[in-house]
């Protein structure tokens, strides 16, 4: 399909606006190949009602994820990039388990952002898997988010052709994967149960945010992905990436991407075949990461860089906590984002334990216990945060996920339909209470689109 200057000039306008997506001239066919897909989906429709009709649509509309995906290519394979891969086992992920085995916080938090189908959070996962024998011991997160609700779907199924495993070591197909009648391939369901998937547009405000669980990351790998948006929309992302970090968290994104003026908040690590973003650490003395032995690839060795330890050394000690619940749950949240779960879950319950009916502080515990791993305790704290206040959406919301994560997907779309119906009246830009930042449009787009790809 071959759009007009005008037409061309508007589509390109109109979707750098409501996505923070970049069509430049020379990505002009692009465009219009994606808006060809939207056409499809609406017969007998010209190019100029679909602009006039997307035009009518706030951003956060399912309709313009639909686009969205239409728009952005998901292709993706299992350990894509071999020395970003390579990397992270050898430097980053071996370095941080032995940091937080030492320590004897067995905890780590990881996200996929923009997953596509899977591969990449599943390759995460069956790294983490040969990194700890002893993962009982661990509580580990892996999410996985993407705008595209079809793309989710896939990647929970779990099956992939064989074109997806071609940069897959041999010991890793053997291990992992079952080759089925239709010579599809099926993954192995210890590691799909160790993913989380969830709808998110990086373009939008709902992240970092512990309602999403995006906050206290110790990894992000946002790959493949910046490049296409706007340069506007890639500082905003980049900031909100950043804040979603441990201190001493990682950012990783694709050699193409890398931008010592796009990523200046963050310090450059550089590796052979691959470039990592670090969030600057507490002070400590200057180690060299540690190498392990048989690596995916056995020839990968990180260039002699000297920094510090990949774990943070724990903040300081906080004043004590505030008389005023409101500042004591904003010091809380704080003291989450930052990773220091246990301090911000002591200050809820000092905060509950004067006010047993302050639904705030049960829905913020029973964030920090999701980020704990303990999601019998978060549902617990849940149950009361939404007997105290059955209007919350946040707190609808995030049972939702919680029994999703759990199997009841029957009783966590119910959950989702009573966020759309408590949310949908509501001002899109509405800013929730007992949620920083987050605007009543976001949740609401995040509670279709879970409803969409399940």
């Amino acid at each position: 399909m071959k759009l007009s200057v005008q037409l061309y000039e508007q589509a390109r306008d109109l979707i750098a606006d409501r996505l923070g997506l970049d069509f430049p001239e020379r990505r002009r066919a692009d465009l219009e190949r994606g808006l060809a897909r939207v056409l499809r989906s609406r017969p007998a429709t010209t190019p100029h009602e679909v602009l006039a009709w997307l035009g009518a649509l706030p951003a956060d509309s399912h309709e313009w994820r639909r686009v969205a995906a239409d728009l952005t290519v998901g292709e993706t394979y299992f350990f894509r990039d071999g020395g970003c891969f390579e990397a992270l086992e050898q430097k980053v992920l071996s370095a941080l388990v032995q940091s937080r085995r030492a320590e004897g916080a067995h905890r780590l938090r990881l996200w996929s952002a923009a997953c596509a189908t899977g591969e990449e959070p599943y390759s995460i996962a069956m790294v983490l898997d040969r990194l700890l024998p002893d993962r009982a011991d661990w509580t580990v997160t892996i999410l996985a988010t993407d705008i595209s609700g079809k793309a989710l779907e896939a990647a929970q199924r779990g099956r992939y052709r064989e074109w997806a495993l071609r940069e897959t070591p041999a010991w890793v197909r053997h291990r992992y994967f079952r080759r089925l009648p239709d010579e599809s391939f099926e993954l192995d369901p210890h590691i799909r149960a160790g993913v989380t998937f969830a709808p998110l547009n990086l373009a939008g405000d709902a992240y970092p945010s512990l309602v999403t669980n995006t906050v206290a990351m110790d990894l992000i790998l946002c790959r493949n992905v910046l490049m296409y948006f706007t340069d506007e929309a890639q500082r905003a992302a980049v900031a909100r990436l950043q804040r979603a970090l441990v201190p001493g968290g990682w950012l990783v994104v694709s050699p193409a991407e890398a931008s010592s003026e796009l990523f200046s908040p963050l310090t450059a690590v550089n590796f052979p075949g691959a470039i990592f973003y670090r969030k600057t650490p507490a002070a400590r003395p200057d180690v060299i990461l540690p190498d392990l032995a048989a690596p995916l690839s056995p020839h990968v060795a990180a260039e002699p860089v000297r920094q510090p330890p990949i774990a943070a050394a724990p903040p300081e000690r906080a004043a004590p906590a505030p008389a005023d619940a409101a500042t004591s749950l904003q010091h809380a949240r704080a003291l989450a984002d930052q990773g220091d779960l246990e301090r911000a879950r002591e200050l809820c319950e000092t905060t509950l334990a004067r006010d047993r009916l302050n639904a705030d502080a049960h829905l913020l515990l029973a964030a920090i216990h999701q980020e704990r791993g303990q999601l019998v305790a978060a549902l617990a704290a849940l149950r009361h945060a939404i007997y105290l206040a059955p209007d919350s959406a946040p707190a609808h919301f995030l049972m939702g996920c919680l029994l999703v994560r759990q199997g009841e997907r029957r009783r966590g779309r119910r959950c989702m339909e009573t966020v759309v119906g408590l949310l949908t009246p509501l001002p899109r830009g509405e800013v929730l209470a007992a949620v920083d930042g987050l605007t009543a449009g976001r949740l609401l787009e995040t509670a279709q689109a879970y409803l969409e790809s399940r």
